[in-house]
This record gives C-alpha cells, structure tokens and sequence, in this order.
C-alpha cells in the first residue's frame, strides 16, 4: 500500500468513526425527545430543522440548486425515512444499547450488497472481521435467554437493512453530487416523506402542531437532532470519498463501546458480562481489520474526493 493510499485509508475510517460518534448521540437525543413526541414527529422534526439550516448556505450559491441526482436522491430520502421510522419506533420500547448491537448485522448486508450492486473485491480480512464482530454481538445478544427482544429484534434488523441499502446508494452518489447537495436534498426529500406519511394517518393536525407547540426544550433537541443529521451524513460522505464502503463495515462495531457508555450515562442501561464479552471479541476483529488493510496492496485506485465538494 502506497503512503498516499494509507493516508486515505486511515483519513476515511477517522470520518467513518466521527460518523459513529454524531449517530449515537443523535439516538440520545432521539430517546429524550419521544419521551413527549412520536416517531413521526421527531423524525420531521429533525429534517426540518436539518433543511433549514442547510437552506442559507444553498442560496448563497444558486447553481447549488441544481442537481442532477434529484431521482437517486429522492430515493435515499425515502430508503432514509423507512429506516429511521422503523428504528425510532423500535429505540421508543429499547434500551439504546440493544437498539445499537442489533444495527450490528448492517455490515453483513451491506457486504453482500456491495459485492452484488457495486462489484467491490469483498476480501477476506473484510469478510472475517466482519464475521468475527457478528459473532460477538451475538454473544452480547445472548438470544437464549427469555428475555430476548424477538419483536424488537425483528424491527431492528429490517432498520439494518434499509441502511445498509442507503450505505451503497451513498457510495454510487459521492462522485455525482456536492456534498453541500447531498445534505440538502437529503433531508428535503426525507421531510417530504415524513409529511406523506402523517397526511396518511389520521391526526395530520395534531402531529405537526405538536412539534412546534412543544416546550423550548424539544424545539433545542430537534434543532440539534437537525444539525447532528447533517453532520452525520456530511461525515459518511467525506469517508467513502476515501474508501470502499465493505472497508468501513467492521467498523460499525465501536458503536458497542459508545452505546454502552451513553446507555450507562444517560439512561442507566447497566453493562452487561455478555457485553464485555462481546467487546473482547469484536474490538481484537477491528485491529485485526486494520492492520490486514495497511498490509494489502490494492490493485485498484481508491475513489477520491470530488474537487467541487464543499
């Protein structure tokens, strides 16, 4: 591996660990706010303010407005929204933790999406840590005992799905769009498909007046959520500007680190021997990964960052 190739390996995975760091906070902040608001209301609330904050820095430039992914992004709004309405719902009746560990499987479907619809070389170092870190979340999970969240589970893995899909639909748009511009249609058409759904319920005027009726308290959170879920995005983008989304699959096993100590801190989620056990074996999967990496020549130029992105 050349130094310019490391540089860019070990740039990515520090914008992907940044992006993990934003993500958990946001799944904080997320619990907090559906203590009073509903899955629904929390997600538009937090594109809106997403968008908004977005909007001065997309005037100051009109050709911003101009894209030419408005379809692909389009869909990631909607492959977004279905996601994190099903994981709002689930983290509303879950501790963050297990919400966390089983958003775990996500690596294990975004490899086999990336070999599928990307054609990336899914290597074995890849395969194995990520193998090896799914094996220690189901340790953590320990599934054989009766307190095991089937129901909760189930929601989970169908959210880890939805954003392994918007994992390899990122990576086919950094090279064709701005990242300014991502961000903005991203949270635009995530909010437009918020507001589809609750004009399809049955409470449309008590939902969106509740958001903006809320105490300063919330409408603080969700300005924060809004701008946590554009630096998340913005992060994600930045690190597969530098590498291929199955090399940062493994690393979505820090999450359990993070999750668990946010969980202790915030909402007294108290850590678990099967946690710790399951950390012994994925953190050892991650600097396994690492090091594999730095070691492998690759045989093919990594994608660089566009020049016209902000």
């Amino acid at each position: 591996m050349t130094n310019q190739s490391r540089q860019n390996y070990f740039k990515g995975i520090a914008w992907f660990i940044g992006s993990l760091i934003v993500c958990e906070t946001n799944d904080v902040i997320t619990k907090f706010l559906e203590k009073s608001l509903s899955p629904l209301q929390v997600i538009l609330g937090r594109f809106f303010f997403s968008t908004l904050t977005l909007l001065p820095f997309m005037l100051s430039n009109g050709a911003n407005f101009h894209s030419k992914c408005l379809g692909a992004n389009f869909l990631r709004g909607c492959i977004l929204f279905i996601g994190m309405f099903i994981w709002c719902y689930g983290l509303d009746t879950s501790q963050l933790s297990i919400a966390c560990l089983i958003n775990f499987t996500t690596p294990m479907f975004t490899l086999i999406l990336a070999a599928l619809i990307l054609k990336e070389k899914v290597g074995k170092a890849r395969v194995g840590a990520t193998l090896i870190g799914f094996l220690g979340v189901a340790v953590v999970l320990n599934p054989r005992t009766a307190s095991f969240p089937t129901a909760t589970a189930s929601l989970f893995l169908l959210s880890a799905l939805f954003f392994a899909l918007l994992d390899i639909l990122n990576k086919k748009l950094v090279t064709k769009e701005t990242i300014l511009g991502s961000l903005f249609f991203t949270g635009f058409f995530t909010m437009l498909c918020t507001l589809g759904a609750i004009f399809c319920s049955k409470n449309v005027v008590h939902v969106l007046t509740a958001i903006f009726t809320t105490d300063w308290q919330n409408i603080a959170l969700l300005i924060l959520l809004g701008i946590g879920a554009n630096l998340l995005l913005f992060f994600i983008l930045k690190s597969l500007g530098y590498i291929d989304v199955s090399a940062v699959a493994p690393f979505r096993y820090v999450e359990l680190v993070l999750a668990s100590i946010l969980g202790y801190l915030f909402f007294d989620e108290k850590i678990s021997t099967n946690t710790i056990l399951g950390a012994i074996i994925i953190i050892p999967s991650v600097i396994y990964l690492v090091r594999c990496e730095v070691k492998i020549s690759h045989n093919h130029t990594k994608t660089k960052i566009p020049t016209h992105c902000c």
